[in-house]
């Protein structure tokens, strides 16, 4: 007896349930590190630490509030002396959403798509490769200093020099 009701519960379970939602649930971790490491990590705006870093991540593309038209996160990494690392992490079609049509049904299919289970995030792992500036700013109410530096070309025709006073 018991073990026909424990049946009977996981066969419930199962048929009110989603694919998706079984096999990873609408929450995606999101790895992110950066060469060199330290790199500030900001997320639609937001700050979520340094790098190495693993942020979980809501599958609809949009944090809890944001507009619904909204499928994707804008990432934005930064060091000072680096040049900034941006990209936009995607919402997909997962494949496990497609389980419902054998084993979720309708309800399945429902339960996916409302709580965002039905999308994967791309990329999962995001790894910036931080290229060093060569410009240096300073800016005070009256004026703003630029330094570049550059790389000289063995082919450029020396003209003048700067010196320091």
């Amino acid at each position: 007896m018991k073990t026909k009701i424990l049946i009977l519960a996981l066969a419930v379970a199962f048929l009110f349930s989603g694919c998706a939602s079984i096999i990873h649930g609408p929450i995606q971790t999101v790895d992110f590190t950066s060469q060199p490491t330290g790199a500030k990590v900001t997320i639609d705006g937001k700050e979520y630490g340094m790098t190495p870093q693993s942020v979980d991540l809501r599958r609809m593309g949009r944090l809890k509030g944001e507009s619904q038209e909204k499928n994707a996160y804008n990432v934005k990494i930064e060091l000072e002396g680096y040049y900034p690392y941006e990209l936009e992490i995607k919402r997909e079609m997962d494949g496990w959403f497609m389980g419902n049509v054998l084993f979720g049904g309708l309800i399945g299919i429902i339960i996916d798509a409302a709580n965002g289970s039905m999308y994967k995030l791309t990329p999962d792992q995001v790894s910036a490769a931080m290229g060093q500036t060569t410009t240096y700013i300073e800016k005070n109410k009256e004026n703003m200093y630029l330094a570049v530096s550059l790389t000289p070309d063995p082919s450029w025709e020396k003209i003048g020099e700067l010196t320091k006073k």
